[in-house]
């Protein structure tokens, strides 16, 4: 089957979390203005649109993006749809079955429209503490949501010390739940605590 998409497209001034840098990309070198070749230049966070987190993120001495275990990133996953307006809970996904191992991906509401495009919504759909208790428990080694932030400081110490990879800013907004097969690859940047992926998957 065709291979899926469900990376978010970087573009200049899209949405980005408040405190961290926004997005501005630019033309440098122009064809149309005389030059050799096109070039871009991109200043941006770390942790723009689809991304993966490090537990350097939220771990003073954690691993940085460079030591994660891609392993974690490709393989089967579970993608879900939460119907929970404001989080996703343990009472809504207890009933999963994820053997130790698994990936699973969650689409909630934010995917209703492109986030993308929109001003910064602080009432995102997030991950709740004890739904991430309950994946940590089951063994669950990779979370993805679609939007900027899994959840608050706890919610990604539970996943980040449990060692458990996290994908942030997925764009699942036609995608159906069920199996798929999942590759993941964030870009190698040394010292970081998270990095700008490509996501793609398909249906098992």
């Amino acid at each position: 089957m065709d291979w899926l998409d469900f990376t978010t497209t970087i573009s200049d001034g899209m949405a980005y979390w408040p405190d961290n840098a926004p997005v501005h990309i630019k033309k440098t070198l122009s064809i149309a203005g005389g030059d050799a070749a096109n070039v871009t230049e991109m200043s941006l966070s770390v942790h723009t649109a689809t991304h993966v987190d490090a537990p350097l993120h939220f771990l003073k001495d954690g691993p940085d993006v460079t030591q994660l275990d891609l392993s974690t990133l490709m393989g089967p996953a579970l993608l879900v749809e939460i119907q929970d307006a404001q989080f996703v809970t343990k009472a809504e996904i207890e009933h999963l079955p994820l053997p130790r191992g698994s990936r699973v991906l969650f689409k909630t509401q934010n995917s209703r429209q492109d986030w993308a495009r929109q001003p910064f919504n602080p009432d995102f759909v997030r991950v709740h503490a004890d739904a991430a208790e309950w994946l940590r428990d089951q063994g669950v080694v990779c979370v993805g949501v679609d939007y900027l932030s899994v959840g608050p400081a706890d919610t990604h110490h539970i996943l980040l010390e449990a060692g458990i990879s996290v994908i942030e800013g997925l764009a699942l907004q036609h995608a159906e739940p069920g199996e798929y097969e999942l590759i993941c690859l964030p870009l190698k940047i040394a010292g970081a605590d998270g990095a700008p992926a490509r996501v793609i998957a398909r249906k098992r």
